[in-house]
């Protein structure tokens, strides 16, 4: 089974070699929600069966893209 990685700051790509999308190497909650929705697609559309979404902190813009990534594992 192919998996996919999304993560707010950690690159976990040394874990596998399937697709990894990284939201804000340095950790900024509007660079991460300015670029989840297209990396939401990216994965979506990879051949991957299954896609791991690290959870933000729950502070900041955090709590709004958690719920979107909540709302999105729900479907």
């Amino acid at each position: 089974m192919e998996f996919a990685i999304l993560s707010f700051q950690t690159d976990y790509s040394y874990l596998h070699s399937g697709k990894t999308v990284v939201l804000s190497k340095d950790g900024d909650y509007r660079e991460a929600a300015k670029k989840l929705f297209a990396a939401m697609r990216f994965l979506d559309n990879s051949d991957a069966s299954v896609i791991l979404a690290e959870a933000l902190p729950e502070e900041h813009l955090g709590k709004a893209i958690n719920d979107r990534l909540r709302r999105a594992a729900a479907k």
